[in-house]
């Protein structure tokens, strides 16, 4: 934890998803593996890692243990999981693709039809906790998106997985759950065993093996986004709450060892208050993972002024950012590289993460410069249909042909040239 300035941003954060070799060659190993033995290698990996006592047979989560799985929670666990689909399906339905179609200013007709990606793969993160919003969050724009066919990969931990992220999935309604974790799951979804189908395209956060195996695997399957440790930037000010801000550095922290935590403020004071805040609260109360990253990546910026602020928020691209401003057109304009932005000192971050409605698998490691949050249209891809006119075939022939020449491609201009003249 360290007071820092502009300069000393913008000159060492680096992204944390560089090379690791170690990781790369253990997953590219176990890739290979899974390709080339398929079922008998993903079940050697979950012995290994997982479960010692699983079997081909037990992989496969039932929907009937799915169902008793929703049935066994607490009544305020099952009002809780209802709350946050509701929101999330609500917010999320706001998204959906409509196919449309229309004709250009001669005679051709062109048809965008949207059409939902047939077979996803959802990983969700199961070796150190329990995350059944994230089956909620990767899950509900699935099924709004009206996937056929939705898959879950969940490690579990000496076979045992949790009751409220089985619940989650039943409540979501996903055709398969698999008792699978780590590397050995994407590998599973990008090339299908005999137990798991091969999926089109993988979704959710995972640890360091997971996200590198996404990474090696892209281009044999979709993925849905670089995903990291998680951030959080709060930009606060004088009046801010220096207690409600180190919390909100802390829940992120508690995330991961290596999360990102950032404040700014043009007032030293602040960061004074929130740096003596972090201590004492991580002093009083036990809380995982916050020892080491809010001492080795939590970053306290001075800045000169309104429009410094702005240009490290864009640098560093947040995975959340939290603005203790109330909303103006101002925000709107110079923010432009963010994952979610929260604004005012009631709006905790955490809300994002379970009920807020919005989606929690959001782009970090500076990634929002180029990407966006989880959304229904992850889901779906797009085809065009061109129905040509022979006013446009007369009009646009002769410059196509000439384009095709130029770029020395004698059978592009000749494969138009033989309609023209048949014209």
């Amino acid at each position: 934890m360290r007071i820092v300035s502009k300069k000393w941003i913008f000159d060492n954060l680096n992204s944390s998803s560089n090379e690791n070799t170690p990781v790369s060659g253990t997953v590219k190993n176990i890739i290979k593996d899974i390709k080339k033995n398929k079922d008998e290698a993903l079940l050697k990996y979950v012995k290994k890692f997982e479960n010692k006592k699983a079997t081909l047979n037990n992989l496969e989560i039932s929907q009937k243990t799915l169902k008793e799985a929703y049935n066994s929670i607490s009544n305020d666990s099952k009002k809780a999981l209802q709350l946050a689909y509701k929101r999330i399906h609500y917010y999320h339905s706001k998204q959906k693709k409509v196919s449309y179609s229309f004709r250009d200013q001669i005679d051709s007709k062109f048809y965008i039809q949207w059409n939902p990606i047939e077979n996803v793969g959802l990983y969700i993160p199961g070796g150190l906790a329990s995350y059944p919003s994230t089956v909620l969050m990767t899950a509900i724009p699935a099924k709004i998106a009206n996937v056929p066919n939705i898959m879950i990969c969940v490690p579990s931990q000496n076979g045992e997985t949790s009751k409220l992220t089985l619940a989650a999935a039943y409540l979501c309604g996903v055709n398969k759950v698999y008792n699978v974790g780590g590397a050995q799951a994407i590998a599973a979804f990008a090339f299908g065993t005999k137990l798991i189908k091969k999926a089109d395209k993988v979704f959710g956060p995972g640890n360091q093996y997971v996200a590198e195996a996404k990474k090696q695997l892209f281009g044999f399957i979709g993925i849905d986004l670089p995903a990291g440790p998680s951030e959080v930037l709060v930009i606060a000010n004088n009046k801010s709450n220096p207690s409600w801000i180190a919390y909100d550095v802390l829940a992120q922290g508690e995330h991961d060892p290596n999360a990102k935590t950032f404040v700014i403020a043009k007032n030293k004071n602040i960061l004074l208050k929130v740096k003596n805040e972090l201590q004492r609260i991580m002093k009083e109360t036990k809380l995982k993972n916050v020892d080491r990253s809010i001492k080795n990546n939590c970053y306290l910026i001075l800045a000169k002024n309104q429009k410094e602020i702005f240009e490290i928020s864009n640098f560093i691209a947040p995975e959340h950012l939290h603005i203790h401003e109330k909303f103006n057109k101002n925000i709107l304009k110079n923010i432009i590289n963010a994952g979610s932005v929260f604004l005012g000192e009631k709006s905790p971050v955490a809300l994002g993460d379970y009920t807020m409605g919005t989606n929690h698998v959001l782009p970090t490691d500076q990634t929002a410069k180029f990407s966006s949050g989880l959304g229904v249209e992850d889901y779906t891809k797009k085809t065009v249909f061109i129905k040509l006119g022979n006013k446009t075939l007369k009009k646009i022939s002769k410059p196509t042909i000439n384009l095709a020449r130029q770029e020395g491609l004698e059978a592009h201009a000749l494969s138009v040239e033989i309609r023209k003249i048949k014209t």
